[in-house]
């Protein structure tokens, strides 16, 4: 059998330009970057990605220097199975319900099942978390966070991913150490 027309002129003009060192040489760094491209954005889309702070919703928390630079806190949110096993504490990311297109970082204070004392504006005291849902809340307090006091409890399904890792500044850098702070939740009604 054969090798068709095309292939076989492929083969030659592959051959040639493996011959010229120069060329050979970018032709294969830009087939590696080519092949790598798809594998970068699977990665970023379903695995891990890299999130900016901005704002004083989660201070002291996150963005600890608010008042004194304009710097922004990095953080690895990890994404794969983000809407699982989510415990009291933990600081997540998701989309904003009042504005989709934008990402928000909240710690989860309340679980399904959770009775929870709400804070202003919230038209009742308590609330009880339904399912499929959690009760998120800035560290910043009432005044400085947009979280589930203004719009209530969030679907699970918001979720994007899971904050781990604090990568700005350095001198900060390492784990996130949710669990530390779970304690130190408001405690429901």
């Amino acid at each position: 059998m054969s090798n068709p027309p095309t292939m076989t002129a492929l083969r030659r003009i592959w051959t040639k330009v493996k011959q010229q060192p120069a060329i050979g040489r970018f032709s294969y760094y830009m087939f590696m970057f080519a092949a790598s491209v798809p594998i970068v954005i699977s990665f970023n889309t379903f695995v891990l990605e890299l999130a900016w702070i901005q704002g004083p919703s989660m201070y002291p928390f996150l963005n600890t220097e608010k008042d004194q630079t304009t710097r922004e806190d990095v953080v690895a949110n990890f994404k794969y199975n983000a809407q699982y096993n989510l415990q009291r504490g933990m600081v997540v990311t998701f989309w904003n319900p009042w504005r989709p297109e934008s990402m928000t970082v909240k710690r989860i204070v309340g679980l399904p099942g959770d009775i929870i004392k709400t804070r202003n504006p919230y038209p009742v005291r308590t609330v009880m978390v339904p399912p499929g849902h959690i009760w998120v809340e800035g560290d910043g307090g009432e005044r400085d966070s947009l979280d589930s006091n203004n719009y209530g409890p969030i679907a699970t399904a918001l979720i994007i991913g899971k904050v781990t890792h604090l990568l700005w500044p350095l001198h900060r850098a390492g784990r996130v150490r949710w669990w530390e702070y779970a304690d130190n939740i408001r405690r429901q009604g």
